[in-house]
């Protein structure tokens, strides 16, 4: 699918947060409300700060449908600074056409910009969505000290 990635500003809170409401819906929609809200408030918010967190947007005809959230953390163990990411969807017509490895493509250029020695992601529970584990696997991942995580080392 051809398309184009951006990486968004406070201008794209809206769409940002839109698309993780959409995430958090899909992974614990059910177990509490999503207030929409907050989440463009603090979107907001995020993208206007510098440095510390970043967002990339994956367009096809300027309407964006997938999102991929970075932010800046740092550990001893990690030896400082390194990446964390924290949202990423895909909406559900356009998986399975190389988007999430784009977009993921996308983070980890970036993270290797800012000169992170790697790469972190918490899974969600590993019975309903060993896809998602197993898309990261594909894609360079190991298993993290720490449980439900993952890393890339970079």
């Amino acid at each position: 699918m051809y398309g184009e990635i951006l990486q968004a500003t406070s201008q794209h809170s809206t769409e940002v947060s839109q698309l993780v409401a959409k995430l958090l819906v899909a992974l614990v929609g059910h177990k509490r409300e999503i207030d929409t809200d907050k989440l463009a408030a603090a979107s907001s918010q995020l993208l206007s700060e510098a440095g510390g967190f970043s967002a990339f947007l994956y367009l096809v005809e300027c309407n964006p449908i997938g999102v991929i959230t970075i932010s800046r953390s740092a550990a001893i163990y990690a030896g400082g600074y390194y990446g964390v990411i924290e949202e990423f969807y895909v909406e559900p017509e356009y998986r399975s056409q190389s988007i999430g490895k784009t977009l993921l493509k996308k983070a980890i250029q970036f993270s290797r910009e800012q000169g992170w020695p790697r790469l972190e992601v918490s899974t969600p529970e590993k019975k309903k969505w060993q896809r998602i584990i197993d898309f990261y696997y594909r894609e360079g991942f190991s298993d993290n000290s720490n449980g439900e995580r993952l890393k890339l080392i970079l």
